[in-house]
Parts: C-alpha cells; structure tokens; sequence
C-alpha cells in the first residue's frame, strides 16, 4: 500500500477518533455522578411526560404539560395543581378540548389585562402550532391558534402578550438525515423566533439545540438555554420592538434543558449531566438517566457575571430525565423545588429550609 495512502488512512483515523472524544467530552460521558440534596425528597405519581411545567405564585397553583412521549400516535393534555395541597390532586383542564392531534410541549403563563393565559408548542401530526388559552377558574378556554411557516421546530416558548411570544426552534431543519447528521456534529442551526401581532422575525444568532426560554421579572433579559452547547445565553430585549441584543453568555457544563425564572430572578434549571444516557432513556425506559436542577444567578454589574449552583443531582433514581424545575418559598421560609421529566409518570417535590 502507498505510504500516501496509509497516510491518509491514518490521517482519517486520527480525526474520527478526536471527533468521537469531543463527542463523548461534551455529552458528559466522562464526568462522575455524586446524588446529592439537602432536604427531604418526594416522589408524587402523576400523568406522563411532564416536560415543562411553571407555577404562578399569586395563585398557588402549578401548571404542565403531559404526552407519553414515547407513543407519538397519543395527545397530551394540561394538567393544574396547587403547590400548597400536602396531596397533589391534579386536574386535567383540556379534557373537553376536541383537537385529538393535540400534543403540548413547552408551556408559558401570561396574565394581562386582568386575565391569565396558558400558552403551549402542540406537535400535531402535520402542523407544529402554538395554541393560547384563557384560564377561567379551573378550567380552559381555547382561545387561538397560532400558525407559522417559521415554527419549524419549535421546543420551548415565552409569552410577552396576547399575540406577541417567542419560541426556540431547536433544529433549523425538520426530521431528516442531513438534520441527524448536523447533529452528530454539533451543528449550531436552531435559533429564536419573535412572532408580533401576526409576524415574525428572527432574533438570535444560530445555535445548538436551543431550548427553554425565560425572562427576568423586569423584563430587561431573556435567557435562553442551548442544550448541546451547554450553555445560557442572555439577551437584552427591547421593550418596544421586543428585538433581542446579546449581551452574555455562560457555560453550565450541562445538557441544559427548560427555565424557569423565580420570584427573586434565579433561574432554574433542569437539566441533563450525561446526555448520551439520556438518548438510551428516550428509547428505553429501563435505560436511567441522571437527573439535575441548577440555580443560575445572572449578575450583570459584576466581573463574574454568573453564579452556578447545583440544587439537586441523582443517578437516574428517583426520576430520570429531568427537565424542568420550578422553585416555591412558603411563608415559614421553607422552599419547594417541583421538578418534571420528559418521559416519566411521576414529579419530585423537594424540601429545603433555607
């Protein structure tokens, strides 16, 4: 054989063999699983498929969407509970709601106008859509249903008012092999979207898997989670065009997944510490994957810029999976963490004194 073409042989060996390192560096193969929590952990059966979910602290009550994600042919629904009940009693509010396509994914609670509304991504079979009801009592109102060509692939949303929301599409691409293939590369080709009264408009620079979205409670930040970067990103939004500037970004060293922004402006984060496990859970439910909550503090004014604290971590038991935590401070001090996976039956409530 030539020696060029030993050469090259070896060349290409060389190159496939860093790529796959990468690969496995990134995914968080290599890193160490220690479970910890201070506090008293409680694992509450519930529907399936709690990808998303976000409470409102006004009225007590926790709101979230539920798919068996690992059946595509079944709708979802959205579920409301109270944080406050010691015995979780969830109510199914889409029960009556007739579209059998209707499958929720990332959800967003808007209150205007002296009303509340429940904003969510559907996948139907066909269409991704985005549909906004009006929360009435204990009970949904189907009010619209947005449609879009630019609602690709829509993950997660945040909803500023009635008509004007953003949502992360975390492929550019739909379904596809070239869209597998970029991914094996991570490939950044997800971005941001504003839809605005009927238009919309993209407002960030390309990424890898972006995913949830959050906002600060003065609504000067957005911060938007890119899950295969492992990073958090933070843009400044203009309050009347809504277009969005970057203005930082931080490393977690996690496969960051949906955000929600606390009373105080921590965010919460669920997330995914070794994401090739988590692959293995999406096809097999034997197949455990560590679940995660960070605490992300955005300090703007300081030379730090961030400060990271990982609330919980476990194994994969209880739950695996996670994907979203949201935060809870009782009067006594006391303070809850509610956290959701993607494919479980079944919410952590944890625990913790301050």
């Amino acid at each position: 054989m030539k020696k060029s073409i030993v050469n090259g042989i070896l060349t290409l060996f060389i190159l496939i063999s860093l790529s796959i390192s990468f690969i496995l560096k990134e995914s968080g193969f290599f890193r160490s699983i220690e479970p910890h929590f201070d506090g008293e952990i409680e694992v509450i059966p519930s529907p399936p498929g709690i990808e998303d979910l976000t409470i409102d602290h006004k009225t007590k009550k926790f709101y979230f969407s539920s798919v068996n994600r690992r059946d595509s042919d079944q709708r979802g629904d959205l579920f409301v509970g109270n944080i406050e009940n010691e015995t979780f009693e969830f109510q199914n509010l889409t029960q009556a709601f007739s579209d059998t396509q209707f499958r929720p994914h990332g959800i967003s609670l808007l209150n205007r106008y002296g009303k509340n509304y429940l904003f969510t991504i559907s996948h139907r079979n066909n269409q991704d859509v985005v549909d906004r009801f009006e929360i009435s009592n204990d009970s949904l109102i189907h009010h619209y249903r947005f449609t879009d060509d630019l609602l690709i692939s829509p993950n997660d949303l945040l909803a500023i008012d009635t008509a004007t929301f953003y949502f992360s599409n975390d492929h550019g691409l739909k379904p596809s092999p070239e869209r597998r293939r970029k991914d094996f590369l991570l490939d950044k080709n997800g971005f941001i979207v504003l839809y605005d009264q009927g238009k919309t408009t993209v407002v960030s620079h390309k990424m890898a898997y972006p995913n949830g979205i959050g906002i600060s409670p003065d609504h000067k930040y957005v911060f938007v989670t890119a899950t295969t970067e492992k990073m958090v990103y933070v843009f400044e939004k203009d309050r009347k065009s809504h277009l969005l500037e970057f203005k930082d970004k931080h490393n977690t060293q996690s496969g960051v997944d949906n955000i929600e922004v606390d009373q105080f402006g921590n965010l919460i984060i669920g997330a995914h510490p070794k994401m090739l496990k988590f692959l293995g859970h999406a096809t097999d439910s034997t197949k455990l994957s560590p679940s995660q909550i960070l605490k992300v503090v955005y300090l703007p004014e300081t030379s730090y810029k961030f400060l990271q604290e990982e609330i919980y971590l476990n194994d994969g038991t209880p739950l695996s999976g996670s994907s979203v935590g949201a935060y809870y401070q009782w009067p006594d001090g006391k303070n809850d963490l509610l956290v959701g996976s993607v494919f479980e039956s079944k919410i952590l409530r944890l625990h913790r004194k301050l």
